[in-house]
């Protein structure tokens, strides 16, 4: 292994242990890795409304521009795309 090889193997090492340590210290705030995408029971409990009115907002996609994915029978919501639907309300009631 060459001096370059060993040095690069040694910077990856050392940066791999301090995104653990970043990633612990996170956690141990309560910090959570925000999930890619919700099911509709999810996106319920986020915007504090039962299951129906996700639905309603899913059947009435095209006039509330509420984001989602039909796959097969099942409703899913990208996470990012909701929290930009969220914003989008909020500057819309302002």
């Amino acid at each position: 292994m060459s001096m370059e090889e060993s040095i690069r193997q040694i910077i990856r090492e050392e940066n791999e242990k301090h995104l653990k340590d970043i990633k612990q210290l996170l956690e141990s705030h309560g910090y959570q890795e925000a999930p890619r995408t919700l099911s509709a029971k999810e996106a319920a409990s986020i915007l504090g409304v039962g299951l129906t009115k996700i639905y309603d907002l899913v059947n009435n996609g095209d006039e509330t521009g509420f984001p989602y994915i039909r796959a097969g029978g099942r409703i899913i919501i990208p996470y990012n795309a909701l929290m930009n639907w969220i914003d989008q309300q909020t500057n819309l009631a302002i």
